[in-house]
């Protein structure tokens, strides 16, 4: 199978699409019964710890469904995925970065801090080393793909544990 273009990747696009979109909607509505909790929870903490959580698990899913689709677009330039899986790769680091700021007044423990900022470094370095592969025509290309999407999984079902254990506390 090649790396630089999208025949033959049709099945795990699709399985990769309609399991993000699937997980999103799950956690929408894991969200969506519990906001006013939440939204208790963080007025009183005085930090926006769950909902930036929340809004990281949903980017690193946004981005798998994203690329999926643009990667079932028939005949689509190399480089243009290539450019779409950048802009990804830009956009799954800003949710964390976001809630590190965000989070700073809050005292977490070293392990959860090391977890959660290795598991989004890696998730943005395989999402940009996949994009400039493929840009350049060797070094693995979409190849890296499966890699970034189960990372991006795992950001999703950490965070929505958290989310989950942290509104039941």
């Amino acid at each position: 199978m090649n790396g630089y273009a999208t025949e033959g990747w049709t099945d795990m696009f699709l399985c990769a699409g309609g399991a993000a979109a699937a997980l999103c909607g799950l956690i929408f509505v894991g969200l969506s019964v519990n906001i006013r909790t939440v939204l208790a929870i963080e007025k009183r903490e005085g930090h926006s710890f769950m909902t930036g959580r929340a809004l990281e698990a949903l980017v690193a899913l946004l981005v798998v469904l994203l690329i999926s689709l643009v990667g079932l677009t028939p005949a689509i330039n190399p480089g243009v995925l290539a450019a779409f899986v950048l802009v990804n790769a830009v956009a799954s680091a800003v949710s964390p970065c976001r809630a590190a700021y965000a989070g700073r007044g809050r005292s977490p423990r070293a392990t959860e801090v090391i977890l959660r900022r290795s598991l989004a470094a890696a998730l943005t370095l395989t999402l940009l080393t996949a994009g400039t592969s493929l840009a350049a025509g060797h070094g693995g290309g979409l190849h890296w793909l499966p890699a970034a999407f189960v990372l991006a999984v795992t950001v999703a079902a950490v965070n929505a544990w958290v989310l989950l254990v942290e509104v039941l506390r």
